[in-house]
């Protein structure tokens, strides 16, 4: 049984504690850099396989279930975390997302099955994405992209460096899922 908090009975210092939306997604590429992102059925954006966490789920089961959820493919069977950011979601939950290196396939021979909460998918290198998604989520490919060339994990905020990020804790949402 978990000791009682010296201030507050255990239920009501959980309550307080600050709610965070974990989520998870995964890199999915091919050997020419090309990154597979996915069209919203529901909007007009493009998004990485993966979504929230479900209960009772670690991020990397989080990844791998939404990633065959919502494209057919398989994860690889080891995790290799390529990216952690931490921000602030749209409606003003804090946000935790990994991002997971994906399987590695062939752009012009893979078979993606979409769910229905997709419409379209595309391949391209992170250069060739920038135009058509948010400058947020432009730099969590840049920044994937150069992990999967052999940089380390990188911790994000809003989608940036820390070293870019200004001081407030306000940020764009760098939309993950």
């Amino acid at each position: 049984m978990a000791a009682e908090h010296p201030q507050f009975p255990r239920a009501e210092w959980l309550a307080r504690r600050t709610r965070v939306l974990a989520s998870a997604s995964s890199l999915v590429h091919d050997a020419e850099g090309r990154i597979l992102l996915l069209h919203c059925s529901w909007a007009d954006e493009w998004q990485f396989p993966g979504g929230a966490q479900d209960e009772g789920e670690d991020l990397w089961q989080t990844a791998v279930r939404e990633t065959t959820e919502e494209t057919g493919l398989t994860m690889p069977s080891e995790p290799h975390l390529l990216a952690v950011d931490w921000g602030t979601h749209p409606e003003g939950i804090a946000e935790f997302w990994a991002l997971f290196k994906g399987p590695l396939v062939n752009a012009d021979t893979v078979e993606i099955k979409l769910s229905d909460e997709h419409d379209e998918w595309r391949m391209l290198t992170a250069k060739q994405w920038a135009p058509l998604i948010h400058s947020g989520q432009a730099r969590v490919l840049a920044t994937a992209r150069d992990v999967l060339a052999g940089g380390h994990c990188v911790y994000l905020r809003s989608g940036s460096h820390l070293e870019d990020v200004p001081t407030s804790h306000d940020g764009e949402h760098a939309g993950h899922d």
